[in-house]
């Protein structure tokens, strides 16, 4: 029993680790909860909070929950926001323009948001290499073309 227990209890850390890791909560609703908490587990809660309200992307799009403009948002934030909207982020990328691409464009902190999406677009089928793509290659293939 203990063992599952253990087993459990590491694929748990394991599969937070990335969220833990991140250099701050992001914006949302664990941030302005937790404002001057500092520390792996308090990144961790807020990171959870704010994924489980999932108010990250309202928090991006209005401009409030902690969202600072032209912030840079943690690499696991950004990894997750390609992660929960593949299709959407394939459909703007194929048009060269919309809502997710000028999210992901904000969260990546570009400056020529123009470039950025000729670039991406230009690029669509090397991201989306195929239909079973996952969004770690997605999400590599985005930052090797960003630099």
């Amino acid at each position: 029993m203990n063992k599952k227990l253990l087993a459990v209890s590491a694929a748990l850390l394991i599969s937070t680790s990335a969220s833990m890791f991140a250099d701050n909560i992001g914006p949302g609703l664990g941030r302005v909860l937790l404002k001057g908490k500092q520390g792996k587990l308090w990144e961790f809660l807020g990171t959870t909070l704010n994924g489980l309200c999932g108010n990250g992307m309202f928090a991006l799009t209005t401009g409030t929950l902690g969202y600072e403009e032209g912030a840079a948002i943690a690499l696991a934030d950004t990894n997750r926001f390609i992660a929960d909207n593949m299709d959407n982020l394939a459909q703007d990328i194929a048009m060269g323009d919309g809502e997710y691409l000028d999210v992901l464009a904000d969260m990546l902190a570009v400056s020529d948001k123009a470039t950025f999406k000729s670039t991406l677009q230009a690029n669509f089928n090397d991201i989306y290499s195929s239909s079973d793509v996952s969004a770690t290659e997605v999400s590599a293939k985005i930052y090797a073309l960003v630099g």
